[in-house]
């Protein structure tokens, strides 16, 4: 997929139900002490939006701004999100690139919940909004680029390794951002309660970024993809990536390792942040996403993102022990 600079912005919408268009966001500080993650879907043909702030810190509570009934802006509209009234996690965020396919912006606010426990936010009925102590939010984060933006050949996405600077408030406290982090923008048919995957990016501190993704289920690769830049930012596209995992009781992933291409990763988690997924039908899908430590055998370390879809009912692999 060649890509231009309209491709920042909305696409023509397919038929499929689950035809959606998202922009995701990540940051993580390289000394473990803080991170998060946004992520904005379109849903028109089910006329909502999915509106996603977590943030997490060391010896902190996870703090959640999700609202899964926000307004889908029209195609006219700026790309901007606001909660319908009423909400139990009311918000209001702007995107939108300061140079395109190099600089990304985001500013929100948002009234969320913390949670002592990442767990119980797997307790949700009925994608109700999860409960705990309020936790009142504001951001102004900037994404800039190391590389060009990578594009998928085998869909209808692409991905951007970059360093991240801004300001984070949670009620009355704020902090300064300046640390790695990624963002992709994705559009089309995409049904996450149909099998399983993993999704990692990083950056280890003799300077080498990576980012890949890959199915999880048995017998059967869907899809691999992903790559790996060099600390003199050469960027090179892997097509192999493998991956091992640990949970606990709250099937919460531990530890693990992760091969993307030649760089070979142990990972262990340091801060949970994730996620439950109820479909139009009412499916379910645990979306646990973490903040993890990275190490290398040669003695390197990094900090990073890794997410898992666990769709309910569905075969997967790749768990240790499994």
């Amino acid at each position: 997929m060649q890509l231009s600079a309209t491709d920042e912005d909305r696409h023509l919408p397919g038929t499929d139900i689950f035809w959606g268009e998202s922009w995701y966001h990540d940051f993580a500080a390289a000394d473990g002490s803080y991170g998060g993650y946004l992520r904005l879907g379109l849903y028109p043909n089910q006329e909502v939006a999915w509106s996603w702030v977590y943030l997490v810190r060391k010896a902190r509570p996870l703090v959640v701004v999700r609202d899964h009934a926000a307004l889908c802006p029209r195609s006219d509209e700026l790309l901007s999100t606001s909660s319908l009234p009423g909400a139990a996690h009311a918000g209001s965020s702007a995107w939108g690139p300061e140079k395109p396919l190099h600089s990304y912006r985001i500013t929100a606010t948002g009234n969320g919940v913390e949670l002592a426990n990442p767990a119980d936010a797997f307790l949700s009925v009925n994608d109700e909004p999860e409960s705990g102590p309020s936790a009142d939010v504001e951001l102004d984060l900037t994404w800039t680029g190391v590389t060009p933006p990578y594009a998928y050949t085998v869909t209808t996405r692409f991905e951007q390794s970059a360093w991240v600077s801004g300001t984070v408030r949670i009620n009355d406290e704020s902090f300064e951002v300046h640390c790695p982090g990624q963002r992709d923008h994705s559009w089309g048919a995409r049904d996450w309660w149909s099998f399983g995957w993993v999704w990692c990016s990083g950056r280890l501190n003799d300077g080498t970024w990576w980012h890949c993704a890959r199915s999880i289920v048995p017998k059967v690769d869907i899809f691999q993809a992903g790559y790996v830049i060099s600390p003199d930012m050469t960027l090179t596209p892997v097509e192999s990536v493998g991956v091992e995992y640990s949970l606990d009781a709250d099937q919460l992933p531990r530890s693990g390792t992760l091969k993307v291409g030649n760089l070979a990763l142990n990972w262990e988690v340091q801060l949970a942040a994730p996620i439950l997924l109820v479909s139009p039908e009412g499916k379910q899908s645990r979306f646990p996403r973490s903040m993890c430590r990275f190490n290398t055998a040669d003695g390197r370390e990094g900090s990073g993102w890794i997410e898992f879809n666990f769709p309910e009912g569905v075969a997967r692999s790749g768990e240790i022990g499994s």
